[in-house]
């Protein structure tokens, strides 16, 4: 650093100035350009002299926090430490007399599951016979890599998964698929015969979908499904929001906006104003619009309301499944107390629909779908079945695919969580072609596919013990296990200690 150091000379009415140097770190304290502990730092120290030091004291940044008054609101993720109720689930009708045979790296499993309303056998058996529509089912894997956009996820992040996503399919025999969030997807794929791994998701906003409208008349293949996203986990009742640091060139053409700008989803669709309108309205139009051949299902936050909305799709012979999203997850940029405060768990929503149903006869016809807070502590498999035995059948997950497949910094301690800005050391979450250039695609499709083949084993270990290879044991509650007793009694299963 060159410093200027003034000089006086008594003797003459002139000044002058010399010059010193000297080595040292001048100190940056916007708060904008405070460390975020992602540790990048200490991945490139050749040494190992640095690392990330998590501060356990008061948030020296707190009293900015309002500043200007707004309100708190971050990126990331809601997570605090410690065991999930999930993670407490444990599975104990353990069958000693089955088969021998029945061993998870020997025996055929049947572990997929369907996405598409399913009619009782005689009805079925009625409408084949007179050449009656019939519903349209999709034989998935189940779990499912959930709504992230292509807004959010880098190019190089989306690119990796739908390879990963293509491979599991075609090479390894997995069904898997992948929603695509709010916001379409590339063009390209529209056209392509890999649209028939992907969920297309219209939300709110709408964005993304003139492109996806005028691609149907060339698309190679129908999509997995159609998701309308109603409301997400976290935030609900906020809508979606892609900060003006992630509308590159790209995004905004794909979306029709101008560059620059933040792009908020309208909380909620501005063209409908009632559940049962949406049901009639919406569900229908899709359905027509890709000849009633594609399942079409609504996305809702979890929610009281869920049960109302769910004996709506019941009584629609258009809806497909209903997915619930609850309050554990989300990585975009909301509000600290719509994050924290504003949702519903997933387990309980989830058990109240499921014997809901069950006191209809219908658990059978309408799949549930949950998400929020799967994989939450890494224990992706676990969670997931716990969800599928009190009543899913299937469940998605993006936060676990994020640090699984492409190397996620955040941890469940706020560190780093700044997908919302456009700054992701990794380049999932950047639009910024300098970041994102350091993740490579093929290297996320691996992980992706080692991933998910992780999962099927684990699938397999786990319904092995419970005697169960020929279907998926969606609703198998009498086999879970917990040792909270309210826990037990409000999710209907056993209390275990």
């Amino acid at each position: 650093m060159r410093k200027r150091m003034p000089k006086i000379v008594l003797s003459s009415i002139e000044r002058g100035s010399s010059f010193k140097t000297f080595v040292g770190i001048r100190q940056n304290t916007d708060i904008g350009r405070r460390c975020i502990g992602c540790g990048s730092c200490a991945l490139v120290c050749p040494n190992e002299a640095i690392w990330p030091e998590h501060n356990r004291g008061r948030d020296r940044y707190s009293f900015l926090d309002t500043k200007g008054g707004e309100a708190p609101k971050r990126g990331g993720r809601r997570n605090e430490p410690g065991a999930s109720l999930l993670d407490q689930i444990s599975f104990n009708r353990i069958s000693m007399l089955t088969d021998p045979a029945l061993d998870a790296g020997r025996h055929e499993f049947f572990l997929n599951t369907l996405l598409g309303r399913i009619l009782p056998p005689e009805e079925y058996l009625r409408r084949q016979t007179a050449g009656e529509w019939i519903p349209p089912t999709r034989e998935i894997f189940p779990f499912i890599i959930g709504s992230m956009s292509f807004g959010a996820l880098s190019p190089n992040m989306w690119l990796g998964l739908l390879q990963g996503v293509a491979y599991c399919n075609e090479v390894l025999g997995i069904p898997v698929v992948m929603a695509t969030g709010e916001g379409g997807c590339p063009p390209w794929v529209l056209k392509s015969p890999f649209l028939k791994y992907i969920i297309l998701q219209i939300a709110s906003g709408y964005f993304g979908w003139d492109e996806i409208i005028r691609a149907i008349p060339e698309m190679q293949c129908d999509p997995a499904a159609i998701e309308i996203k109603y409301g997400q986990g976290a935030k609900p009742g906020d809508g979606g929001l892609l900060m003006w640091y992630k509308v590159s060139k790209l995004i905004a053409r794909l979306r029709g906006v101008p560059e620059g700008v933040d792009l908020p989803s309208p909380p909620v669709h501005q063209t409908l104003y009632s559940i049962e309108e949406s049901v009639m309205k919406m569900i229908q139009t899709m359905s027509m619009a890709f000849d009633f051949k594609v399942p079409v299902y609504p996305k809702i936050s979890g929610s009281n309301s869920a049960k109302s909305i769910l004996n709506n799709l019941v009584r629609n012979p258009y809806a497909s499944a209903l997915m619930i999203d609850g309050i554990d997850g989300g990585t975009g940029a909301a509000y600290n107390i719509s994050m924290d405060a504003t949702g519903h768990p997933i387990a309980s929503n989830l058990r109240e629909c499921y014997l809901d149903l069950c006191a209809q006869g219908k658990q059978n016809e309408i799949p549930l779908f949950a998400a929020g807070g799967v994989g939450k502590n890494g224990n992706a498999t676990r969670n997931g079945l716990a969800l599928i035995m009190l009543g899913a059948s299937g469940v998605h997950m993006g936060k676990y695919i994020m640090q699984a497949a492409a190397g996620c910094l955040g941890s469940e301690r706020n560190r780093c969580n700044v997908c919302n800005l456009g700054i992701c050391p990794k380049g999932i979450t950047s639009q910024n072609p300098k970041i994102y250039r350091r993740l490579d695609p093929d290297r996320v499709a691996e992980r992706v596919a080692e991933t998910f083949m992780a999962i099927r084993t684990e699938m397999k270990k786990v319904m092995a013990p419970l005697g169960r290879s020929q279907s998926l044991p969606i609703g198998m509650s009498d086999a879970l296990g917990i040792n909270d007793k309210a826990a037990a009694d409000r999710l209907n299963i056993r209390y275990v200690c």
